[in-house]
């Protein structure tokens, strides 16, 4: 058994405020239909490359997690609330349309700053040191029993923490979309 632990970070399957383009951040909101056809087409996509599963304790991510378990007959780890999503603040629940008509400052500093952060909104430093303590908790659970494991999370919070690995810009990740990290005892390097 190898000492390094592959890590497939993906975004959960569709939802209907993904649908809608709303900001969800820690809002509990569940997969629709189109979701869990999602979850069950990287499941095959990932067949053989994991050996296990975690998720973020949000229903979207758990549910995705459990459908792509239960397919490829893995088992799951946990689900840890450190996964979750960056809350938004004053944009929760809202659309981009909604912030411009209920925040329109808060919305035009956005557009020229990406590090910015609505009223309320948790940090982007925090959101990447959270998601650090839940994937190295994600490689404690996995060291010593498995090579690699999916890991199913959001979009946003996985984005900042890639962002941070790479040292640049990242594209928005899309509904069930991963990138791969390596944790080989000295910190996680992009795969």
């Amino acid at each position: 058994m190898s000492s390094s632990v592959r890590l497939y970070l993906a975004r959960h399957g569709r939802t209907e405020w993904n649908l809608s383009r709303r900001f969800q951040g820690c809002t509990d909101v569940p997969l629709d239909e189109v979701g869990r056809a999602q979850a069950r087409a990287l499941a095959d996509q990932l067949r053989g490359k994991v050996q296990a599963v975690l998720a973020s304790d949000l229903c979207r991510a758990s549910e995705s997690a459990r459908i792509i378990a239960d397919i490829l007959q893995l088992p799951v780890l946990g689900f840890d609330p450190d996964l979750r999503e960056r809350g938004y603040g004053v944009f929760e629940g809202l659309t981009r349309e909604d912030c411009i008509a209920r925040y329109p400052a808060e919305w035009a500093a956005r557009q020229g700053d990406p590090n910015f952060s609505a009223p309320g909104a948790e940090l982007p430093a925090a959101v990447v040191e959270r998601m650090r303590r839940g994937l190295e908790r994600a490689v404690t659970l996995a060291h010593g029993r498995y090579e690699s494991a999916l890991v199913v999370g959001h979009g946003g919070a996985t984005r900042m923490f890639i962002e941070v690995l790479s040292g640049r810009r990242e594209q928005p990740l899309g509904n069930m979309e991963f990138r791969q990290v390596l944790h080989a005892g000295a910190g996680f390097a992009l795969v």
